[in-house]
C-alpha cells in the first residue's frame, strides 16, 4: 500500500479553509498554557522494579530537565496558537473567541494570524535545518519531526522554543442496543422528550472520532434522508474534507456522505504501509466507536447472516467526522495533529478512545492539545484504560472528561449442545455445527502445553487445525485468539474461563465465530471432548436476555488518580463498556458489520454521544457545563436498587467517578460547575507540574487542586479540617431554591456556611464546605457527597450531586529541607491532623561517603542497562546497608563536576547469588541525580557519564543515615500537645560539621508514640 507523501503530510496538519464560517464555542478567552517540558525517561533506563516491603514514597523521582536522544518529538513555539491568542502582536488581532462567541476562521484575522504563526515555523525550521512532518497552529503551534539528540537539544535552548517534547506512542483501549438502559430511547426518554424524534437526537452536532479509521459502508454511518433540518448549521461550522485516500488498491479508498461528513488520516511517523493509506479502517475499532456515539437510529444488525435485531448509536441525528491517528500504536505526533484537524474543522465532540499514561505526570503534547480544543468550546470524552483494578486511570486532566466501562442489562446467550448436554455460551453467533478440538491438540508437535492451550501466537498447526472450532483456556485477547484460529484455518473459536468468575460475558465473530464459556461449562466440554473420537457440537442463533446493570467492568482502570497528589477525582463517570455492539470492518469480523467489543474505549463514545444530545440541546454550553450536567445527574446504585458492584463488593468513586451517567437526568442538571482555562492554568500551578507552565504560574498564580471549581470534591491529605469552596450556576429557565443535603464521609463531619440560596435563571452562588475529621482512619480513604435539592412541595425537581473523597492524615510537614554551614538554626512549621502529643527526634546527621572515579570517553555508547557493567565510561560501587538504617541515599552534583556534564545513576539490588536487578535510576540532564531507598539491601551503585568531558573527576556521594542521633541536630521541643488542623513549629539547631562534608539525616515524628512520618534534612557545609 502506498504512503502518503510528506507535502500531503503538513497539509494534512495545516490545511485551513478558504470560505466558510466554523462556529467554534468558546469556553474563555485566554492565553494558552505554555509548556516547557523537562522531564522524560532516560534512553537507558528500564523501568525498575519494586523492592519487597519498600514504602512507595521512597520511589518518587524528582522531576527533572530532559536527557534527549534521536526519536520524533513535537516542538513547541513561543506564540500562542490561534485558539487561545489574545492579541498582543503588533498588528495582529486576537483570534481566541470571547466567552460564548465563535471563532469564525475565513475571518483576516484569523488568516493573517495563521501567516505569522507560518513564517516564524519556517524560521525555526529553517535555522535549524530539520524536516518538519507536521505544522500545527489551532490548539498548538509548532511542528513535529525527527531530531538527534543533538538537534533536539538545540531546539530546546533556543528562544524561539518553548518545548521539545519527546513523542508517545498510546493505545486504543479496547442488537444489543443499550440506549434504553441509558435512558435515551423510549416513550420518556431524552430523544423524544428534548428532541421530539429520535431522528432528530444529535441534530446540528458533529462528532469527531480520533481512532483507527472509518469504515464508511457501515449501515449505520448510512446517509440520513435529505433535506436536513440542520444543514445550514452544520455548514455554519464545518470546514473539514473527506480524504479519500491513496491506496493502492482502490478498496482501500473511501467516500463519505451526509452522515460521514468528513475523513482524514495522519501518518507523520510513515508506518501506514501495513494499513490502508486512507481513512479507511483495517481494525475495527474506530468504527465500533463512531457508531457507538452517533451511529444511525435502529439500523438493522445482522451477525453470521442471523437477523439479531436493530442498533442505535447515541446521537443518531448527529454528523460524524472521523480522524485516522491509530496504526497498530497511536503515535502523539498523529494524535497532536489530528486534534488540531477536528478543532480546524469545526467538530463539536471529541471521542478519544486511547490510553494515555496512567502516571503522576499528565501534561504531554496530547494534554496540551486538549486543554486548547477544551479552551475552543470543543468537548472531550475519554477513556479511562483497561488496567483495572489499580490506580492506573488514565486522563487525568480536568478539562477532558474521563470514562470507565461498566456493564447494562442486556447479553446475548446462546445453547451450546455437546452430547447430550446443552450449557449456556456467551456469545452473538448464528446457528452452526462444528466439529471441535481442545488447542493442545491442534497444537504443533512439541508445543508448551501450557502455551498450546491458551492458543499463543504460533502455536496451532493448520494441519490439526482446519475446519474445527478449537477450544482455547482464556489467557489472551479473544481478538489475537480468533486470528490465530482463523489463520490456522479454524472455524471458529470456543474459549473457557480459567477460574469461576460468574457468567462470562458476550463477544461476537471476529476472524472467526466466538462463543465464550463459564469455568465449569468449560470443564465439561473439554473432558468430554477428550473422550470422544470425532466430537461435533452444535450452537443455535443466540438470543438476547436480561440481566442486573451496572456493575462495574473487572478490566476498568480505577483511582485514586495519581496527579495532582491525588487531588482530583478520576475516572469521572462511568457508562457500558461491556458487550457493546457496534459497527466494524468486514475485514476481520468474518464478512460482519457489527459484533460486541468492550473496553473503556466501548464506554467512552456513550459519554460523547450523551455530550452531542446536550451540545445540540443547549449550543452554547461550555464543555464544563456538559461535563458538570452529566457527572451531577448521575446515579450510583443498579436496576435492583443497590449499590453499583465491582467484583463482590460495594464500588466507590474511584471506580465510577461521580456514578453511571442519566441520558435523561443530564439534559435538566438545575446547576453546573463551571470552570475556565485561567482556572485550569491556575491548578495546573498547584500540582508538581507547575515547573513545566512556570511563566503562566508567575502571572497568574496557583490554586490547591481541590479548590478547582469541579463537580467532585477530593481532598488526599486532610489534616483535621479543611475548607473547600465550590460555586454553582443555574442554568434553568426558572428561579429556583436549593437546600443542601449532606452524606458526610464515614469518621468526618461535614458543614456548609450556606445551607440555602435562591438564583434567578443565570445566577450563581458560592458555598464552602468544612470537612473535619472526626474518627475516621488515618490513611484511609472514605467516601460521601453534597446534593443540592430543589423541591416544589414534595415534588423534587432537581438533585444536584457531588461526590466527596477525603483522606486524613496525622501531619502535614516538608518531606525535605536544605541549609548550608557548619553550624545553624532554623524553624520547621506543620499542620497536625489528630489532638494528642506530637513527639520529634533526629536520626543522623552523617556526613557522605563521597568516592571518586575518573570516567572517559563518554560518546563511545550508552548504558547498557540490561547487563550492567563497568567500561570506560561507568564505574560501579556497592554498599550494604543494615536493616535499622533511617534511609539510604545516592546523589551527584552539577556544581562539582565541569559544565556541561550528564552523569546518570542507576542502582541495583544485588541477591544472594550475586544477581543484579535494577530498583532504582536517576537519569536526567545535567549532573543533579538523586536516588533515596530504605536500608537492609545490598546496593550496586552505577555511575554513568552520559555526556561531559574526557578524562572526569566523577564524584559519587552515598549516605547510610543512621536510626539514631548522632548528637550534632538537635530539634525542640522533642514534644508538644497538638489540636486536630492546629499549626505547630520545631527549632532546629546543629553544629560541629566538618568543612567541605555535606550531610544528611532525618527529623522523625510520632503521634502519641506511634510513627507518623519525618523530614529528610541536607545540609552542605
Amino acid at each position: 500500500m502506498g504512503s502518503p507523501s510528506p507535502r500531503l503530510l503538513r497539509r494534512r496538519a495545516t490545511a485551513r479553509a478558504g470560505s466558510g464560517t466554523r462556529a467554534v464555542m468558546a469556553a474563555a478567552s485566554v492565553p494558552l498554557v505554555v509548556i516547557a517540558l523537562t522531564t522524560a525517561a532516560s534512553p537507558a533506563a528500564a523501568e525498575p522494579p519494586a523492592l519487597p516491603e519498600i514504602t512507595p514514597q521512597y520511589f518518587k523521582e524528582a522531576s527533572a530537565p530532559i536527557e534527549y536522544e534521536d526519536g520524533y518529538y513535537v516542538v513547541q513555539l513561543a506564540a500562542d496558537p490561534i485558539a487561545t491568542y489574545e492579541g498582543g502582536e503588533a498588528g495582529l488581532a486576537a483570534t481566541a473567541p470571547a466567552e460564548g462567541d465563535t471563532i469564525d476562521f475565513s475571518t483576516g484575522a484569523v488568516e493573517e494570524y495563521g501567516d505569522f504563526l507560518a513564517e516564524e515555523r519556517a524560521d525555526v525550521i529553517a535555522e535549524h535545518d530539520v524536516d518538519a512532518l507536521a505544522e500545527y497552529d489551532t490548539v498548538i503551534n509548532g511542528f513535529a519531526a525527527h531530531l538527534s539528540a543533538a538537534e533536539a537539544e538545540e531546539l530546546a535552548a533556543s528562544d524561539d522554543v518553548l518545548a521539545v517534547i519527546p513523542d508517545v506512542i498510546y493505545q486504543t483501549t479496547g442488537a444489543v442496543d443499550a440506549t434504553k438502559f441509558l435512558d435515551v430511547a423510549g416513550k420518556n426518554g431524552a430523544w423524544e422528550e428534548e428532541f421530539g424524534s429520535s431522528k432528530r437526537a444529535g441534530e446540528g452536532v458533529i462528532v469527531g472520532v480520533l481512532d483507527t479509521g472509518i469504515w464508511p459502508e457501515n449501515p449505520a454511518l448510512a446517509a440520513l434522508p435529505e433535506p436536513r433540518p440542520d444543514q445550514a448549521t452544520i455548514d455554519a461550522k464545518w470546514n473539514g474534507e473527506c480524504e479519500t485516500g491513496e491506496d493502492e488498491d482502490p478498496a482501500g479508498n473511501i467516500e463519505c456522505n451526509n452522515k460521514l461528513i468528513g475523513a482524514r488520516w495522519f501518518d507523520a511517523r510513515g508506518v501506514s504501509a501495513d494499513s490502508y493509506a486512507s481513512p479507511r479502517d483495517a481494525d475495527g475499532h474506530g468504527t465500533h466507536t463512531a457508531t457507538t456515539a452517533a451511529g444511525n437510529y435502529k439500523t438493522k444488525v445482522k451477525v453470521d447472516g442471523k437477523n439479531i435485531g436493530t442498533f442505535s448509536g447515541l446521537a443518531p441525528a448527529a454528523r460524524v467526522a472521523a480522524y485516522k491517528v491509530c496504526w497498530g500504536g497511536c503515535s502523539g505526533l498523529d494524535l497532536v495533529a489530528g486534534i488540531e484537524a477536528a478543532v480546524d474543522d469545526g467538530v463539536d465532540v471529541i471521542n478519544f478512545s486511547i490510553g494515555s499514561t496512567g502516571t503522576p505526570e499528565f501534561l504531554d503534547s496530547v494534554s496540551i492539545a486538549f486543554f486548547n480544543a477544551a479552551a475552543a468550546g470543543v468537548f472531550v470524552a475519554a477513556s479511562a484504560g483497561n488496567d483495572g483494578p489499580t490506580s492506573t486511570v488514565d486522563h487525568q486532566e480536568p478539562w477532558v472528561t474521563t470514562v470507565a466501562a461498566s456493564t447494562h442489562d442486556q447479553t446475548f446467550r446462546t445453547e451450546l449442545e455437546f452430547g447430550r448436554d446443552e450449557v449456556d455460551a456467551a456469545g452473538m453467533v448464528g446457528k452452526a455445527n462444528w466439529y471441535v478440538k481442545n488447542a493442545v491438540d491442534a497444537a504443533y508437535d512439541g508445543t508448551d502445553p501450557a502455551a498450546a492451550a491458551t492458543c499463543n501466537a504460533d502455536t496451532l498447526d493448520p494441519e490439526k487445525t482446519e475446519g474445527f472450532a478449537i477450544v482455547c483456556v482464556r489467557g489472551n485477547l479473544f481478538t489475537d485468539n480468533a486470528n490465530q484460529v482463523a489463520a490456522a484455518g479454524g472455524v471458529a473459536l470456543i474459549v473457557v474461563d480459567q477460574f469461576e468468575r460468574g457468567p462470562a460475558n458476550t463477544v461476537t465473530s471476529q476472524a472467526v465465530p466466538v462463543l465464550s464459556l463459564s469455568y465449569t461449562d468449560g470443564q465439561d466440554l473439554q473432558a468430554w471432548i477428550d473422550s470422544k473420537g470425532n466430537p461435533r457440537v452444535s450452537v443455535e442463533t443466540s438470543e438476547l436476555e436480561y440481566q442486573n446493570a451496572p456493575s462495574m467492568a473487572a478490566f476498568s482502570s480505577n483511582g485514586p488518580a495519581l496527579s495532582a497528589e491525588q487531588n482530583l477525582l478520576k475516572p469521572d463517570i462511568t457508562a457500558p463498556g461491556v458487550e457493546v455492539v457496534a459497527g466494524v470492518t468486514p475485514d476481520n469480523h468474518a464478512g460482519n458489520d457489527f459484533a460486541t467489543n468492550q473496553g473503556t474505549s466501548m464506554a467512552s463514545p456513550h459519554i460523547a454521544g450523551l455530550a452531542a444530545l446536550l451540545k445540540s440541546a443547549n449550543p452554547d454550553w461550555s464543555p464544563m457545563a456538559i461535563k458538570s450536567a452529566i457527572m451531577t445527574t448521575s446515579y450510583q446504585t443498579d436496576q435492583d436498587g443497590n449499590p453499583i458492584q465491582r467484583g463482590t463488593e460495594d464500588a466507590t468513586p474511584f471506580d465510577f467517578g461521580a456514578g453511571h451517567a442519566d441520558g435523561a437526568g443530564m439534559l435538566d442538571p438545575g446547576l453546573v460547575y463551571e470552570s475556565t482555562p485561567v482556572e485550569w492554568i491556575q491548578y495546573i500551578c498547584g500540582t508538581p507540574e507547575a515547573y513545566k507552565i512556570q511563566s503562566n504560574c508567575d502571572a497568574l498564580g496557583s490554586m490547591e487542586p481541590s479548590q478547582l471549581n469541579y463537580p467532585s470534591i477530593t481532598v488526599a491529605e486532610l489534616t483535621g479540617s479543611y475548607d473547600v469552596s465550590r460555586t454553582v450556576t443555574n442554568v434553568s429557565d426558572k428561579k429556583a431554591t436549593y437546600k443542601a443535603d449532606i452524606t458526610a464521609p464515614a469518621g468526618f463531619e461535614v458543614s456548609v456556611d450556606v445551607e440555602q440560596f435562591t438564583l434567578k435563571p443565570g445566577e450563581s452562588a458560592t458555598y464552602t464546605l468544612t470537612v473535619t475529621r472526626t474518627d475516621a482512619a488515618f490513611g484511609d480513604w472514605a467516601f460521601g457527597d453534597i446534593t443540592w435539592v430543589e423541591k416544589k412541595g414534595t415534588r423534587t425537581v432537581h438533585e444536584v450531586r457531588s461526590p466527596i473523597v477525603v483522606k486524613p492524615t496525622q501531619l502535614a510537614a516538608a518531606d525535605e529541607v536544605s541549609f548550608t554551614g557548619a553550624s545553624g538554626a532554623t524553624t520547621l512549621a506543620g499542620v497536625a491532623g489528630f489532638d494528642g502529643s506530637l513527639s520529634a527526634s533526629v536520626s543522623g546527621l552523617v556526613a557522605s561517603d563521597a568516592r571518586t572515579a575518573t570516567l572517559t570517553d563518554p560518546d563511545s555508547g550508552t548504558f547498557p542497562a540490561a547487563d550492567p557493567q563497568e567500561n570506560s565510561h561507568v564505574v560501579s560501587y556497592e554498599f550494604t546497608t543494615p536493616e535499622d538504617a533511617a534511609l539510604v541515599r545516592f546523589a551527584t552534583f552539577d556544581e562539582e563536576h565541569p559544565t556541561g556534564t550528564d552523569l546518570d545513576l542507576f542502582v541495583y539490588l544485588k541477591d544472594a547469588d550475586g544477581s543484579l536487578t535494577l530498583v532504582a535510576n536517576s537519569a536526567s540532564g545535567g549532573s543533579n541525580e538523586t536516588v533515596t531507598l530504605p536500608g537492609g539491601y545490598t546496593f550496586v551503585v552505577f555511575v554513568d557519564e552520559w555526556a561531559g568531558p574526557s578524562p572526569l573527576e566523577a564524584t559519587l556521594h552515598a549516605w547510610v543515615v543512621p536510626g539514631a542521633d548522632e548528637g550534632n541536630l538537635s530539634v525542640s521541643p522533642a514534644e508538644q500537645d497538638v489540636v486536630l488542623a492546629g499549626d505547630f513549629s520545631l527549632d532546629l539547631a546543629w553544629s560541629g560539621l566538618a568543612a567541605d562534608s555535606r550531610y544528611l539525616g532525618t527529623i522523625d515524628y510520632a503521634a502519641d508514640g506511634a510513627a507518623v512520618g519525618s523530614t529528610v534534612v541536607s545540609i552542605g557545609t
